[in-house]
């Protein structure tokens, strides 16, 4: 309940400040993406199991509020292998994310805008194969950044982008903060809105 009460104080936060601005810089962003996903943390220090690199797909639907600021609902879903010595090993797990961040670009002149973005939700964490934990969601921040680029004479933007993702694992005997990270390349499709 605290968590969804701090997301739409955010999201209230950003319209307000983005109130004066024109409307014909408002559009809604449907936008896909894909790549790889990997750990900066295991699930222990000298772990009898690790996570290796695995991949990564997501959507997100935003929408821009001026020339600088947008809020978006996000999916991000990750899949990564196991490896080590226990019986842990040797099978895929899945993190699903979905939550809400605010997005801050800085357009340049030359066709590219470089941004930032963070926000919170939750993940739920599944493994496939023979379960070794029940599967489980925790809240969950997530941040990073990227580069878009608009192709001329359309609706359509290229990007790139590095999200991090931090959550805690406590279930079966690891109690670890994870910082997972993706790196993506996708499109977006932007749609004028007026209101």
């Amino acid at each position: 309940m605290k968590l969804s009460i701090r997301v739409a104080s955010v999201v209230a936060a950003v319209v307000a400040l983005a109130a004066p601005a024109r409307a014909q810089q408002r559009s809604v962003i449907f936008s896909i993406y894909g790549g790889g996903a990997d750990h900066l943390a295991d699930l222990q220090k000298n772990p009898s199991v690790w996570f290796m690199p695995g991949y990564d797909l997501g959507a997100s639907v935003g929408l821009q509020l001026n020339e600088h600021w947008a809020v978006h609902t996000d999916f991000t879903f990750t899949r990564n292998p196991t490896q080590g010595s226990t019986s842990f090993a040797g099978a895929n797990v899945n993190r699903f994310f979905y939550g809400a961040h605010v997005e801050g670009r800085y357009p340049l002149s030359i066709g590219i805008a470089p941004f930032v973005f963070g926000g919170v939700g939750a993940v739920s964490v599944d493994q496939m194969g023979v379960d070794q934990f029940k599967p489980f969601t925790r809240p969950a921040l997530m941040y990073g950044g990227g580069l878009f680029y608009g192709i001329p004479r359309s609706r359509i933007e290229m990007f790139g982008e590095l999200k991090g993702l931090t959550y805690r694992w406590n279930t079966a005997g690891y109690h670890r903060t994870m910082f997972d990270v993706t790196y993506s390349v996708g499109a977006s499709y932007r749609l004028p809105v007026s209101f």
